[in-house]
């Protein structure tokens, strides 16, 4: 039952990084071996990583790192806590929605439909391989700060007191390579996190298109005498979805997309103010503000979508050959507009939507924010 390898390949690399974070949290037998293991990666990676990671908010420090290279990091790290931890504990549920979609009433009727999510399947790949290798080079970036000669950490200078430098190299190069190995795990659960939740958005936007195509196609009164019931049920059946997907993703997704205008501007002000094309380190800025633009974008852009799709649906319905029906079908139809008028959309914790006029609120928000501390570094 619980094979991966039914699915496309984004599902199967964000299940792959599940196991390897130790939250495949299927109710199947595990080695022994496999469960010492997830131990040792929650109080290793998990545990002790975000730990230090909060107290270095309480070490001295200059207040530029302290916000640029401390707290930022510290919000989304939040976000991806509440993602994980949505997907640990609603496994099941989760999984019985990915199974929905494979299940025969998501399936194409004919060559055409199959034409259509296959186009749509290869677009949402696209987006994945180009989210997937920017989150990459955000993570392998800290890998850059080998070359500087200051004996830098990548993310948090403070790690309980243990010296490391010049004359610690031992200790430099092994802090460092616990903080990278940290980062890297932490971008796989974000980045697995914000595939299932487009994944399933987008899902949803194909069988809006379906079910668009399939009321158009009704131009008899015994043709919708035969179809009408299912369709609606199927788009009941929709509708459920995607209320399941908001109740799951709703909390997490409101706390991402509270941090992720500060995060972005953090991130531009830090590239803009201390870029040097000598330090290669400050490329890892630069994917990382992509990544985090990435990270609001692409859930803001499915959402937008599937709200889109189910305006689509109403004007379909509309578009079908109901005036040409007898009057008691025209009847169910008028109602169940009623209904379609109404078009689907996410929220996230009731508060943000997720549409593209909020991802552009929040970039908006960001610049506004980032033109603040440029004039104000120009005063000082």
């Amino acid at each position: 039952m619980y094979d991966p390898g039914r699915f496309i390949f984004p599902m199967r690399f964000s299940m792959w990084a599940w196991k390897v974070c130790g939250f495949f949290n299927a109710p199947i037998p595990s080695s022994t071996a496999y469960r010492i293991y997830c131990y040792l990666f929650y109080s290793c990676i998990m545990v002790a990583y975000l730990f230090v990671l909060m107290l270095n908010v309480f070490v001295p420090q200059p207040f530029e790192q302290r916000v640029f290279f401390i707290m930022y990091i510290f919000l989304t790290e939040t976000a991806m806590i509440l993602k994980t931890r949505t997907i640990y504990r609603h496994f099941n549920t989760i999984w019985s929605l990915y199974e929905t979609t494979l299940g025969p009433s998501f399936q194409p009727r004919d060559e055409q439909e199959r034409k259509l999510q296959n186009r749509t399947l290869i677009v949402f790949n696209r987006w994945y391989y180009l989210y997937i290798f920017v989150s990459h080079m955000a993570a392998f970036g800290t890998g850059s700060h080998l070359l500087s000669t200051e004996y830098r950490m990548p993310f948090f200078p403070w790690f309980f007191g243990v010296p490391y430098g010049k004359e610690a190299l031992v200790a430099y190069y092994t802090i460092f390579a616990y903080q990278s190995f940290g980062m890297y795990f932490h971008m796989l659960l974000n980045t697995a996190g914000d595939t299932q939740l487009c994944y399933m958005m987008q899902m949803i936007g194909i069988q809006l298109d379906l079910l668009a195509k399939r009321f158009e196609s009704l131009n008899s009164s015994e043709e919708f005498d035969r179809s009408f019931v299912p369709l609606v049920q199927h788009y009941n059946k929709i509708q459920r979805m995607l209320r399941q997907v908001e109740n799951l993703f709703s909390l997490a997704y409101f706390v991402q997309f509270s941090v992720s205008g500060l995060v972005i501007c953090a991130s531009a002000y830090q590239v803009a103010s201390m870029l040097n094309l000598n330090d290669f380190s400050k490329l890892m800025n630069v994917f990382y503000m992509m990544s985090m633009t990435m990270q609001i974008g692409l859930p803001c852009y499915y959402g937008n979508e599937v709200t889109l799709k189910s305006y689509a649906l109403t004007n379909a319905i509309y578009s079908s050959r109901w005036y040409s029906m007898k009057q008691s079908n025209r009847k169910r139809v008028q109602m169940f507009l009623v209904r379609t008028n109404k078009p689907f959309a996410a929220t996230a914790f009731g508060y943000f939507n997720f549409n593209l006029p909020a991802f552009t609120t929040i970039l908006n928000m960001a610049y506004s924010v980032y033109c603040v501390l440029q004039r104000k570094a120009k005063n000082v």
